[in-house]
């Protein structure tokens, strides 16, 4: 297998294949296995807006839009002849993702990528459409894009799946978390059997699911909070402290403890503050 400065991307926007891509976006592409039908850089330019157009007619799919300075990225999904029109909402109106819209703002679109995934092999209907929102969601769930706000796929045909910001995808802990969850009573003296039943309970633990009762119930009572990103774009907006915690995996009173600092730093990675 070539490593990775080896492994080299492709455009097929020109008449030759010539190694056009950017370290970056090749780096970003292999680190994630991804092999997209076709992707953009230079965005800034009337000529790949251009070659946007021109190449997405009568095509729908899914596309990836990449920060290539912070490699956050937002993932979506376009019915037939709707890629363009997806491309100049989100980075040129700034109309679509308010996420994208502030990071575009705050680091330029030149330094962003527009990226096809996949392209769906028919022409999208109301009868189909629910095949290319699955496929939406497979993306969507698999690498897990920061830029996201919705935890499930939905359009502009009506179909939706219910929002809880995040707290499906992120509810299930990483086997590494779970580890460390087996270890939290480090420096005591265990038995090899009893660390094992430790790690096999935390391994096995399933996640905190609320009712929507529950959930309208959290709602009623608390205040609204937000979660920002370090470069302040907003990862997510949460009507309680408990939906936050679960969205991001951490304790409620950590959150607490982020919210009276002075600094409101969450898990070194977000600020967060009340609506």
């Amino acid at each position: 297998m070539k490593n990775k400065k080896e492994r080299r991307f492709y455009s097929t926007s020109g008449l030759a294949f010539k190694p056009v891509i950017s370290s970056v976006l090749n780096n970003f592409l292999y680190d994630k296995s991804l092999k997209p039908v076709i992707y953009y850089e230079n965005l800034h330019l009337e000529e790949t807006k251009r070659k946007i157009k021109s190449y997405s007619k009568g095509k729908s799919g899914i596309y990836l839009i990449l920060n290539k300075i912070t490699l956050d990225f937002y993932i979506g999904s376009a019915s037939t002849n709707k890629l363009y029109s997806r491309y100049e909402k989100h980075l040129i109106g700034l109309s679509g993702s308010k996420v994208v819209k502030l990071a575009v703002k705050n680091y330029k679109l030149q330094n962003f990528s527009f990226i096809i995934l996949e392209e769906f092999p028919e022409i999208v209907t109301k009868e189909n459409n629910k095949n290319l929102l699955d496929l939406e969601d497979f993306y969507i769930k698999s690498l897990l894009p920061n830029y996201n706000i919705l935890t499930e796929a939905g359009n502009t045909f009506g179909y939706k799946h219910t929002e809880v910001d995040r707290i499906k995808m992120k509810a299930v802990y990483s086997e590494k978390r779970r580890l460390q969850i087996g270890n939290l009573k480090r420096g005591k003296l265990l038995s090899d059997e009893t660390k094992q039943k430790i790690r096999e309970k935390a391994l096995n633990r399933l996640p905190i699911v609320f009712s929507g009762k529950a959930l309208a119930n959290m709602k009623k009572s608390s205040k609204p909070i937000i979660l920002y990103n370090k470069d302040r774009t907003v990862y997510g907006e949460y009507s309680s402290i408990t939906e936050a915690s679960l969205s991001v995996n951490c304790s409620v009173k950590t959150l607490h403890r982020a919210l009276t600092s002075k600094k409101n730093f969450l898990k070194r990675r977000w600020v967060v503050k009340f609506k």
